[in-house]
């Protein structure tokens, strides 16, 4: 197999490439200031990682086997397993969760790493054990999962009782003019599902100076090298993909960038020289990525990234982004803080750090589902009143008994609404798709789509009433697809999804 074709960009012409980028500054979010607010656990324990799984539900896995929940933006927390920082249980390393109720936990032993699930977000049970060192873990679904370990790729279909090797990492290609037989290694390496069929894996080429991206299109049942990268080593890297189409991937050592728009086939080089291992996007536009206390973040779903030192207590161990506007980082001594957008003058608590501010959600549909609402209501009692004065004869044409210059100029006009709601509200869902829970931002692109198509169906059926009893079927049906929409929308902005 070569994959020259996929050969990284030379950094010097990927730099020329997205120059006119660089230049531009990242858009400020007027009146706004983005802040870090201490909501501490109460106990001197180093917590090592943190799950949001809506901007108010979280988790927290720390030392002495901790596992603490909230349910009030951190405002307290409830220790589900351990929070006493004088037990000797080991440290609970690493959270994943798929739906806001189910998860799993990993407790690294001195032999092997315990496997913890939640199914209702509360009680936790050992369901199987995975290698002491292995590299990252990732689930598709309640039962189909991944985890990485050297140079192998392993896969369970029963939710983490049981596992099987699925890949082992070697690949043939031309690096530097010479077609090379290699082996790579998965170590530090990074695994993501970009959708619950296509996956995607970071692994360092051994023996040869080239990353290699690994990409599975069958839900993690077989692998194989998408691309690699020549003169980048990969270990520790970063890789994150917002799609099944366009990722990101960085590299410590070399503080080198890159993104593809074509799952993973080829790579831009992007100017971008802080990016490190975690990164992780809200959404399509909005992504973080952190080392020490070193934030970079991107707004245009990195096209640009900007840089800043965040004047913590503690140095952050990990970080859960839930939202474009909400955020938690977690570290020693039972640091927590939370990442919210206020206004500027807006009074802030003792403690804060400041932070750059997020572009704000955009929640225009609502306006415009509020205006068609309106909009409709007018129409349906134009037409009543209309019908009232007579009826036309039986078998007149679509619309023949409303018709009249007043109706149909306010027909019109709710054409050009509904054409605006039914396209605005699936771009809610494709602008503002919830990336921390694969499945919760799926449903929610499937159901604003769906519900866009709805309404102009009842739309169309309404240019084509024939009589008061069918106007008014197709009128209620639009109001139902109204309120489906500003139901799910609202639902998404307060987090109850």
């Amino acid at each position: 197999m070569s994959v020259k074709s996929h050969l990284a960009i030379p950094a010097f012409a990927a730099f020329a490439l997205l120059a006119p980028f660089a230049a531009q500054s990242q858009p400020a979010a007027a009146g706004l200031k983005g802040v870090l607010e201490p909501v501490n656990y109460p106990e001197d324990l180093e917590l090592t990682d943190v799950f949001f799984v809506t901007p108010e539900i979280g988790y927290v896995a720390g030392a002495a086997g901790t596992i603490l929940k909230t349910t009030d933006s951190g405002a307290s927390w409830t220790p589900l397993l351990g929070g006493d920082p004088l037990s000797e249980e080991r440290a609970i390393t690493q959270l994943v969760f798929l739906t806001p109720t189910t998860g799993w936990a990993t407790q690294v032993t001195s032999t092997h790493t315990n496997l913890f699930r939640t199914s209702d977000g509360e009680t936790w049970e050992q369901i199987g054990t995975i290698p002491e060192h292995y590299d990252d873990l990732a689930f598709s679904s309640e039962s189909e999962g991944v985890y990485v370990y050297d140079k192998k790729i392993f896969r369970t279909q029963d939710g983490g009782k049981t596992w099987s090797e699925v890949y082992q990492c070697a690949a043939r290609a031309q690096i530097a003019g010479l077609m090379r037989n290699f082996e790579c290694s998965l170590w530090k390496g990074k695994v993501r599902f970009a959708t619950p069929t296509v996956a995607y894996a970071l692994a360092a080429a051994n023996d040869v100076d080239a990353a290699v991206v690994l990409k599975s299109t069958d839900g993690g049942a077989s692998w194989a090298v998408a691309s690699l990268l020549e003169n980048q080593y990969a270990r520790e890297g970063g890789l994150f993909f917002v799609d099944e189409n366009t990722g990101y991937i960085a590299m410590k050592d070399s503080k080198a960038a890159f993104r593809t728009v074509d799952g993973g086939a080829t790579w831009t080089g992007m100017p971008a020289t802080s990016i490190h291992s975690r990164i992780v996007f809200a959404d399509p536009e909005v992504g973080w990525a952190m080392r020490y206390n070193g934030l970079s973040y991107t707004t245009d779903g990195g096209r640009r990234w900007s840089s800043r030192t965040l004047q913590l207590p503690a140095m952050p161990n990990a970080f859960s982004l839930p939202r474009r506007d909400v955020a938690y980082l977690v570290g020693e001594h039972g640091m927590i803080y939370r990442y919210r957008i206020v206004p500027t003058a807006e009074t802030v608590a003792a403690g804060a750090v400041a932070a750059p501010a997020m572009p704000p959600l955009a929640n225009e549909v609502l306006a415009q589902i509020d205006e068609l609402d309106s909009g409709l209501d007018s129409f349906a009692a134009a037409v009543k009143e209309a019908a009232a004065k007579g009826s036309p004869s039986e078998g007149a044409a679509s619309g023949e008994f409303w018709a009249g210059p007043e109706l149909e100029a306010q027909f019109t006009e709710l054409q050009e609404t509904v054409d605006e709601v039914a396209v605005g509200v699936p771009e809610v869902g494709r602008k503002h798709r919830n990336l921390n829970l694969l499945t919760v931002g799926l449903k929610l692109l499937g159901e604003l789509t769906g519900q866009g198509s709805g309404l102009k169906n009842a739309f169309a059926t309404l240019g084509q009433a024939r009589d008061l009893d069918s106007t008014s079927a197709a009128i209620g049906a639009m109001a139902a697809e109204l309120d489906a929409m500003r139901t799910s929308v609202e639902a998404f902005e307060t987090g109850d999804q």
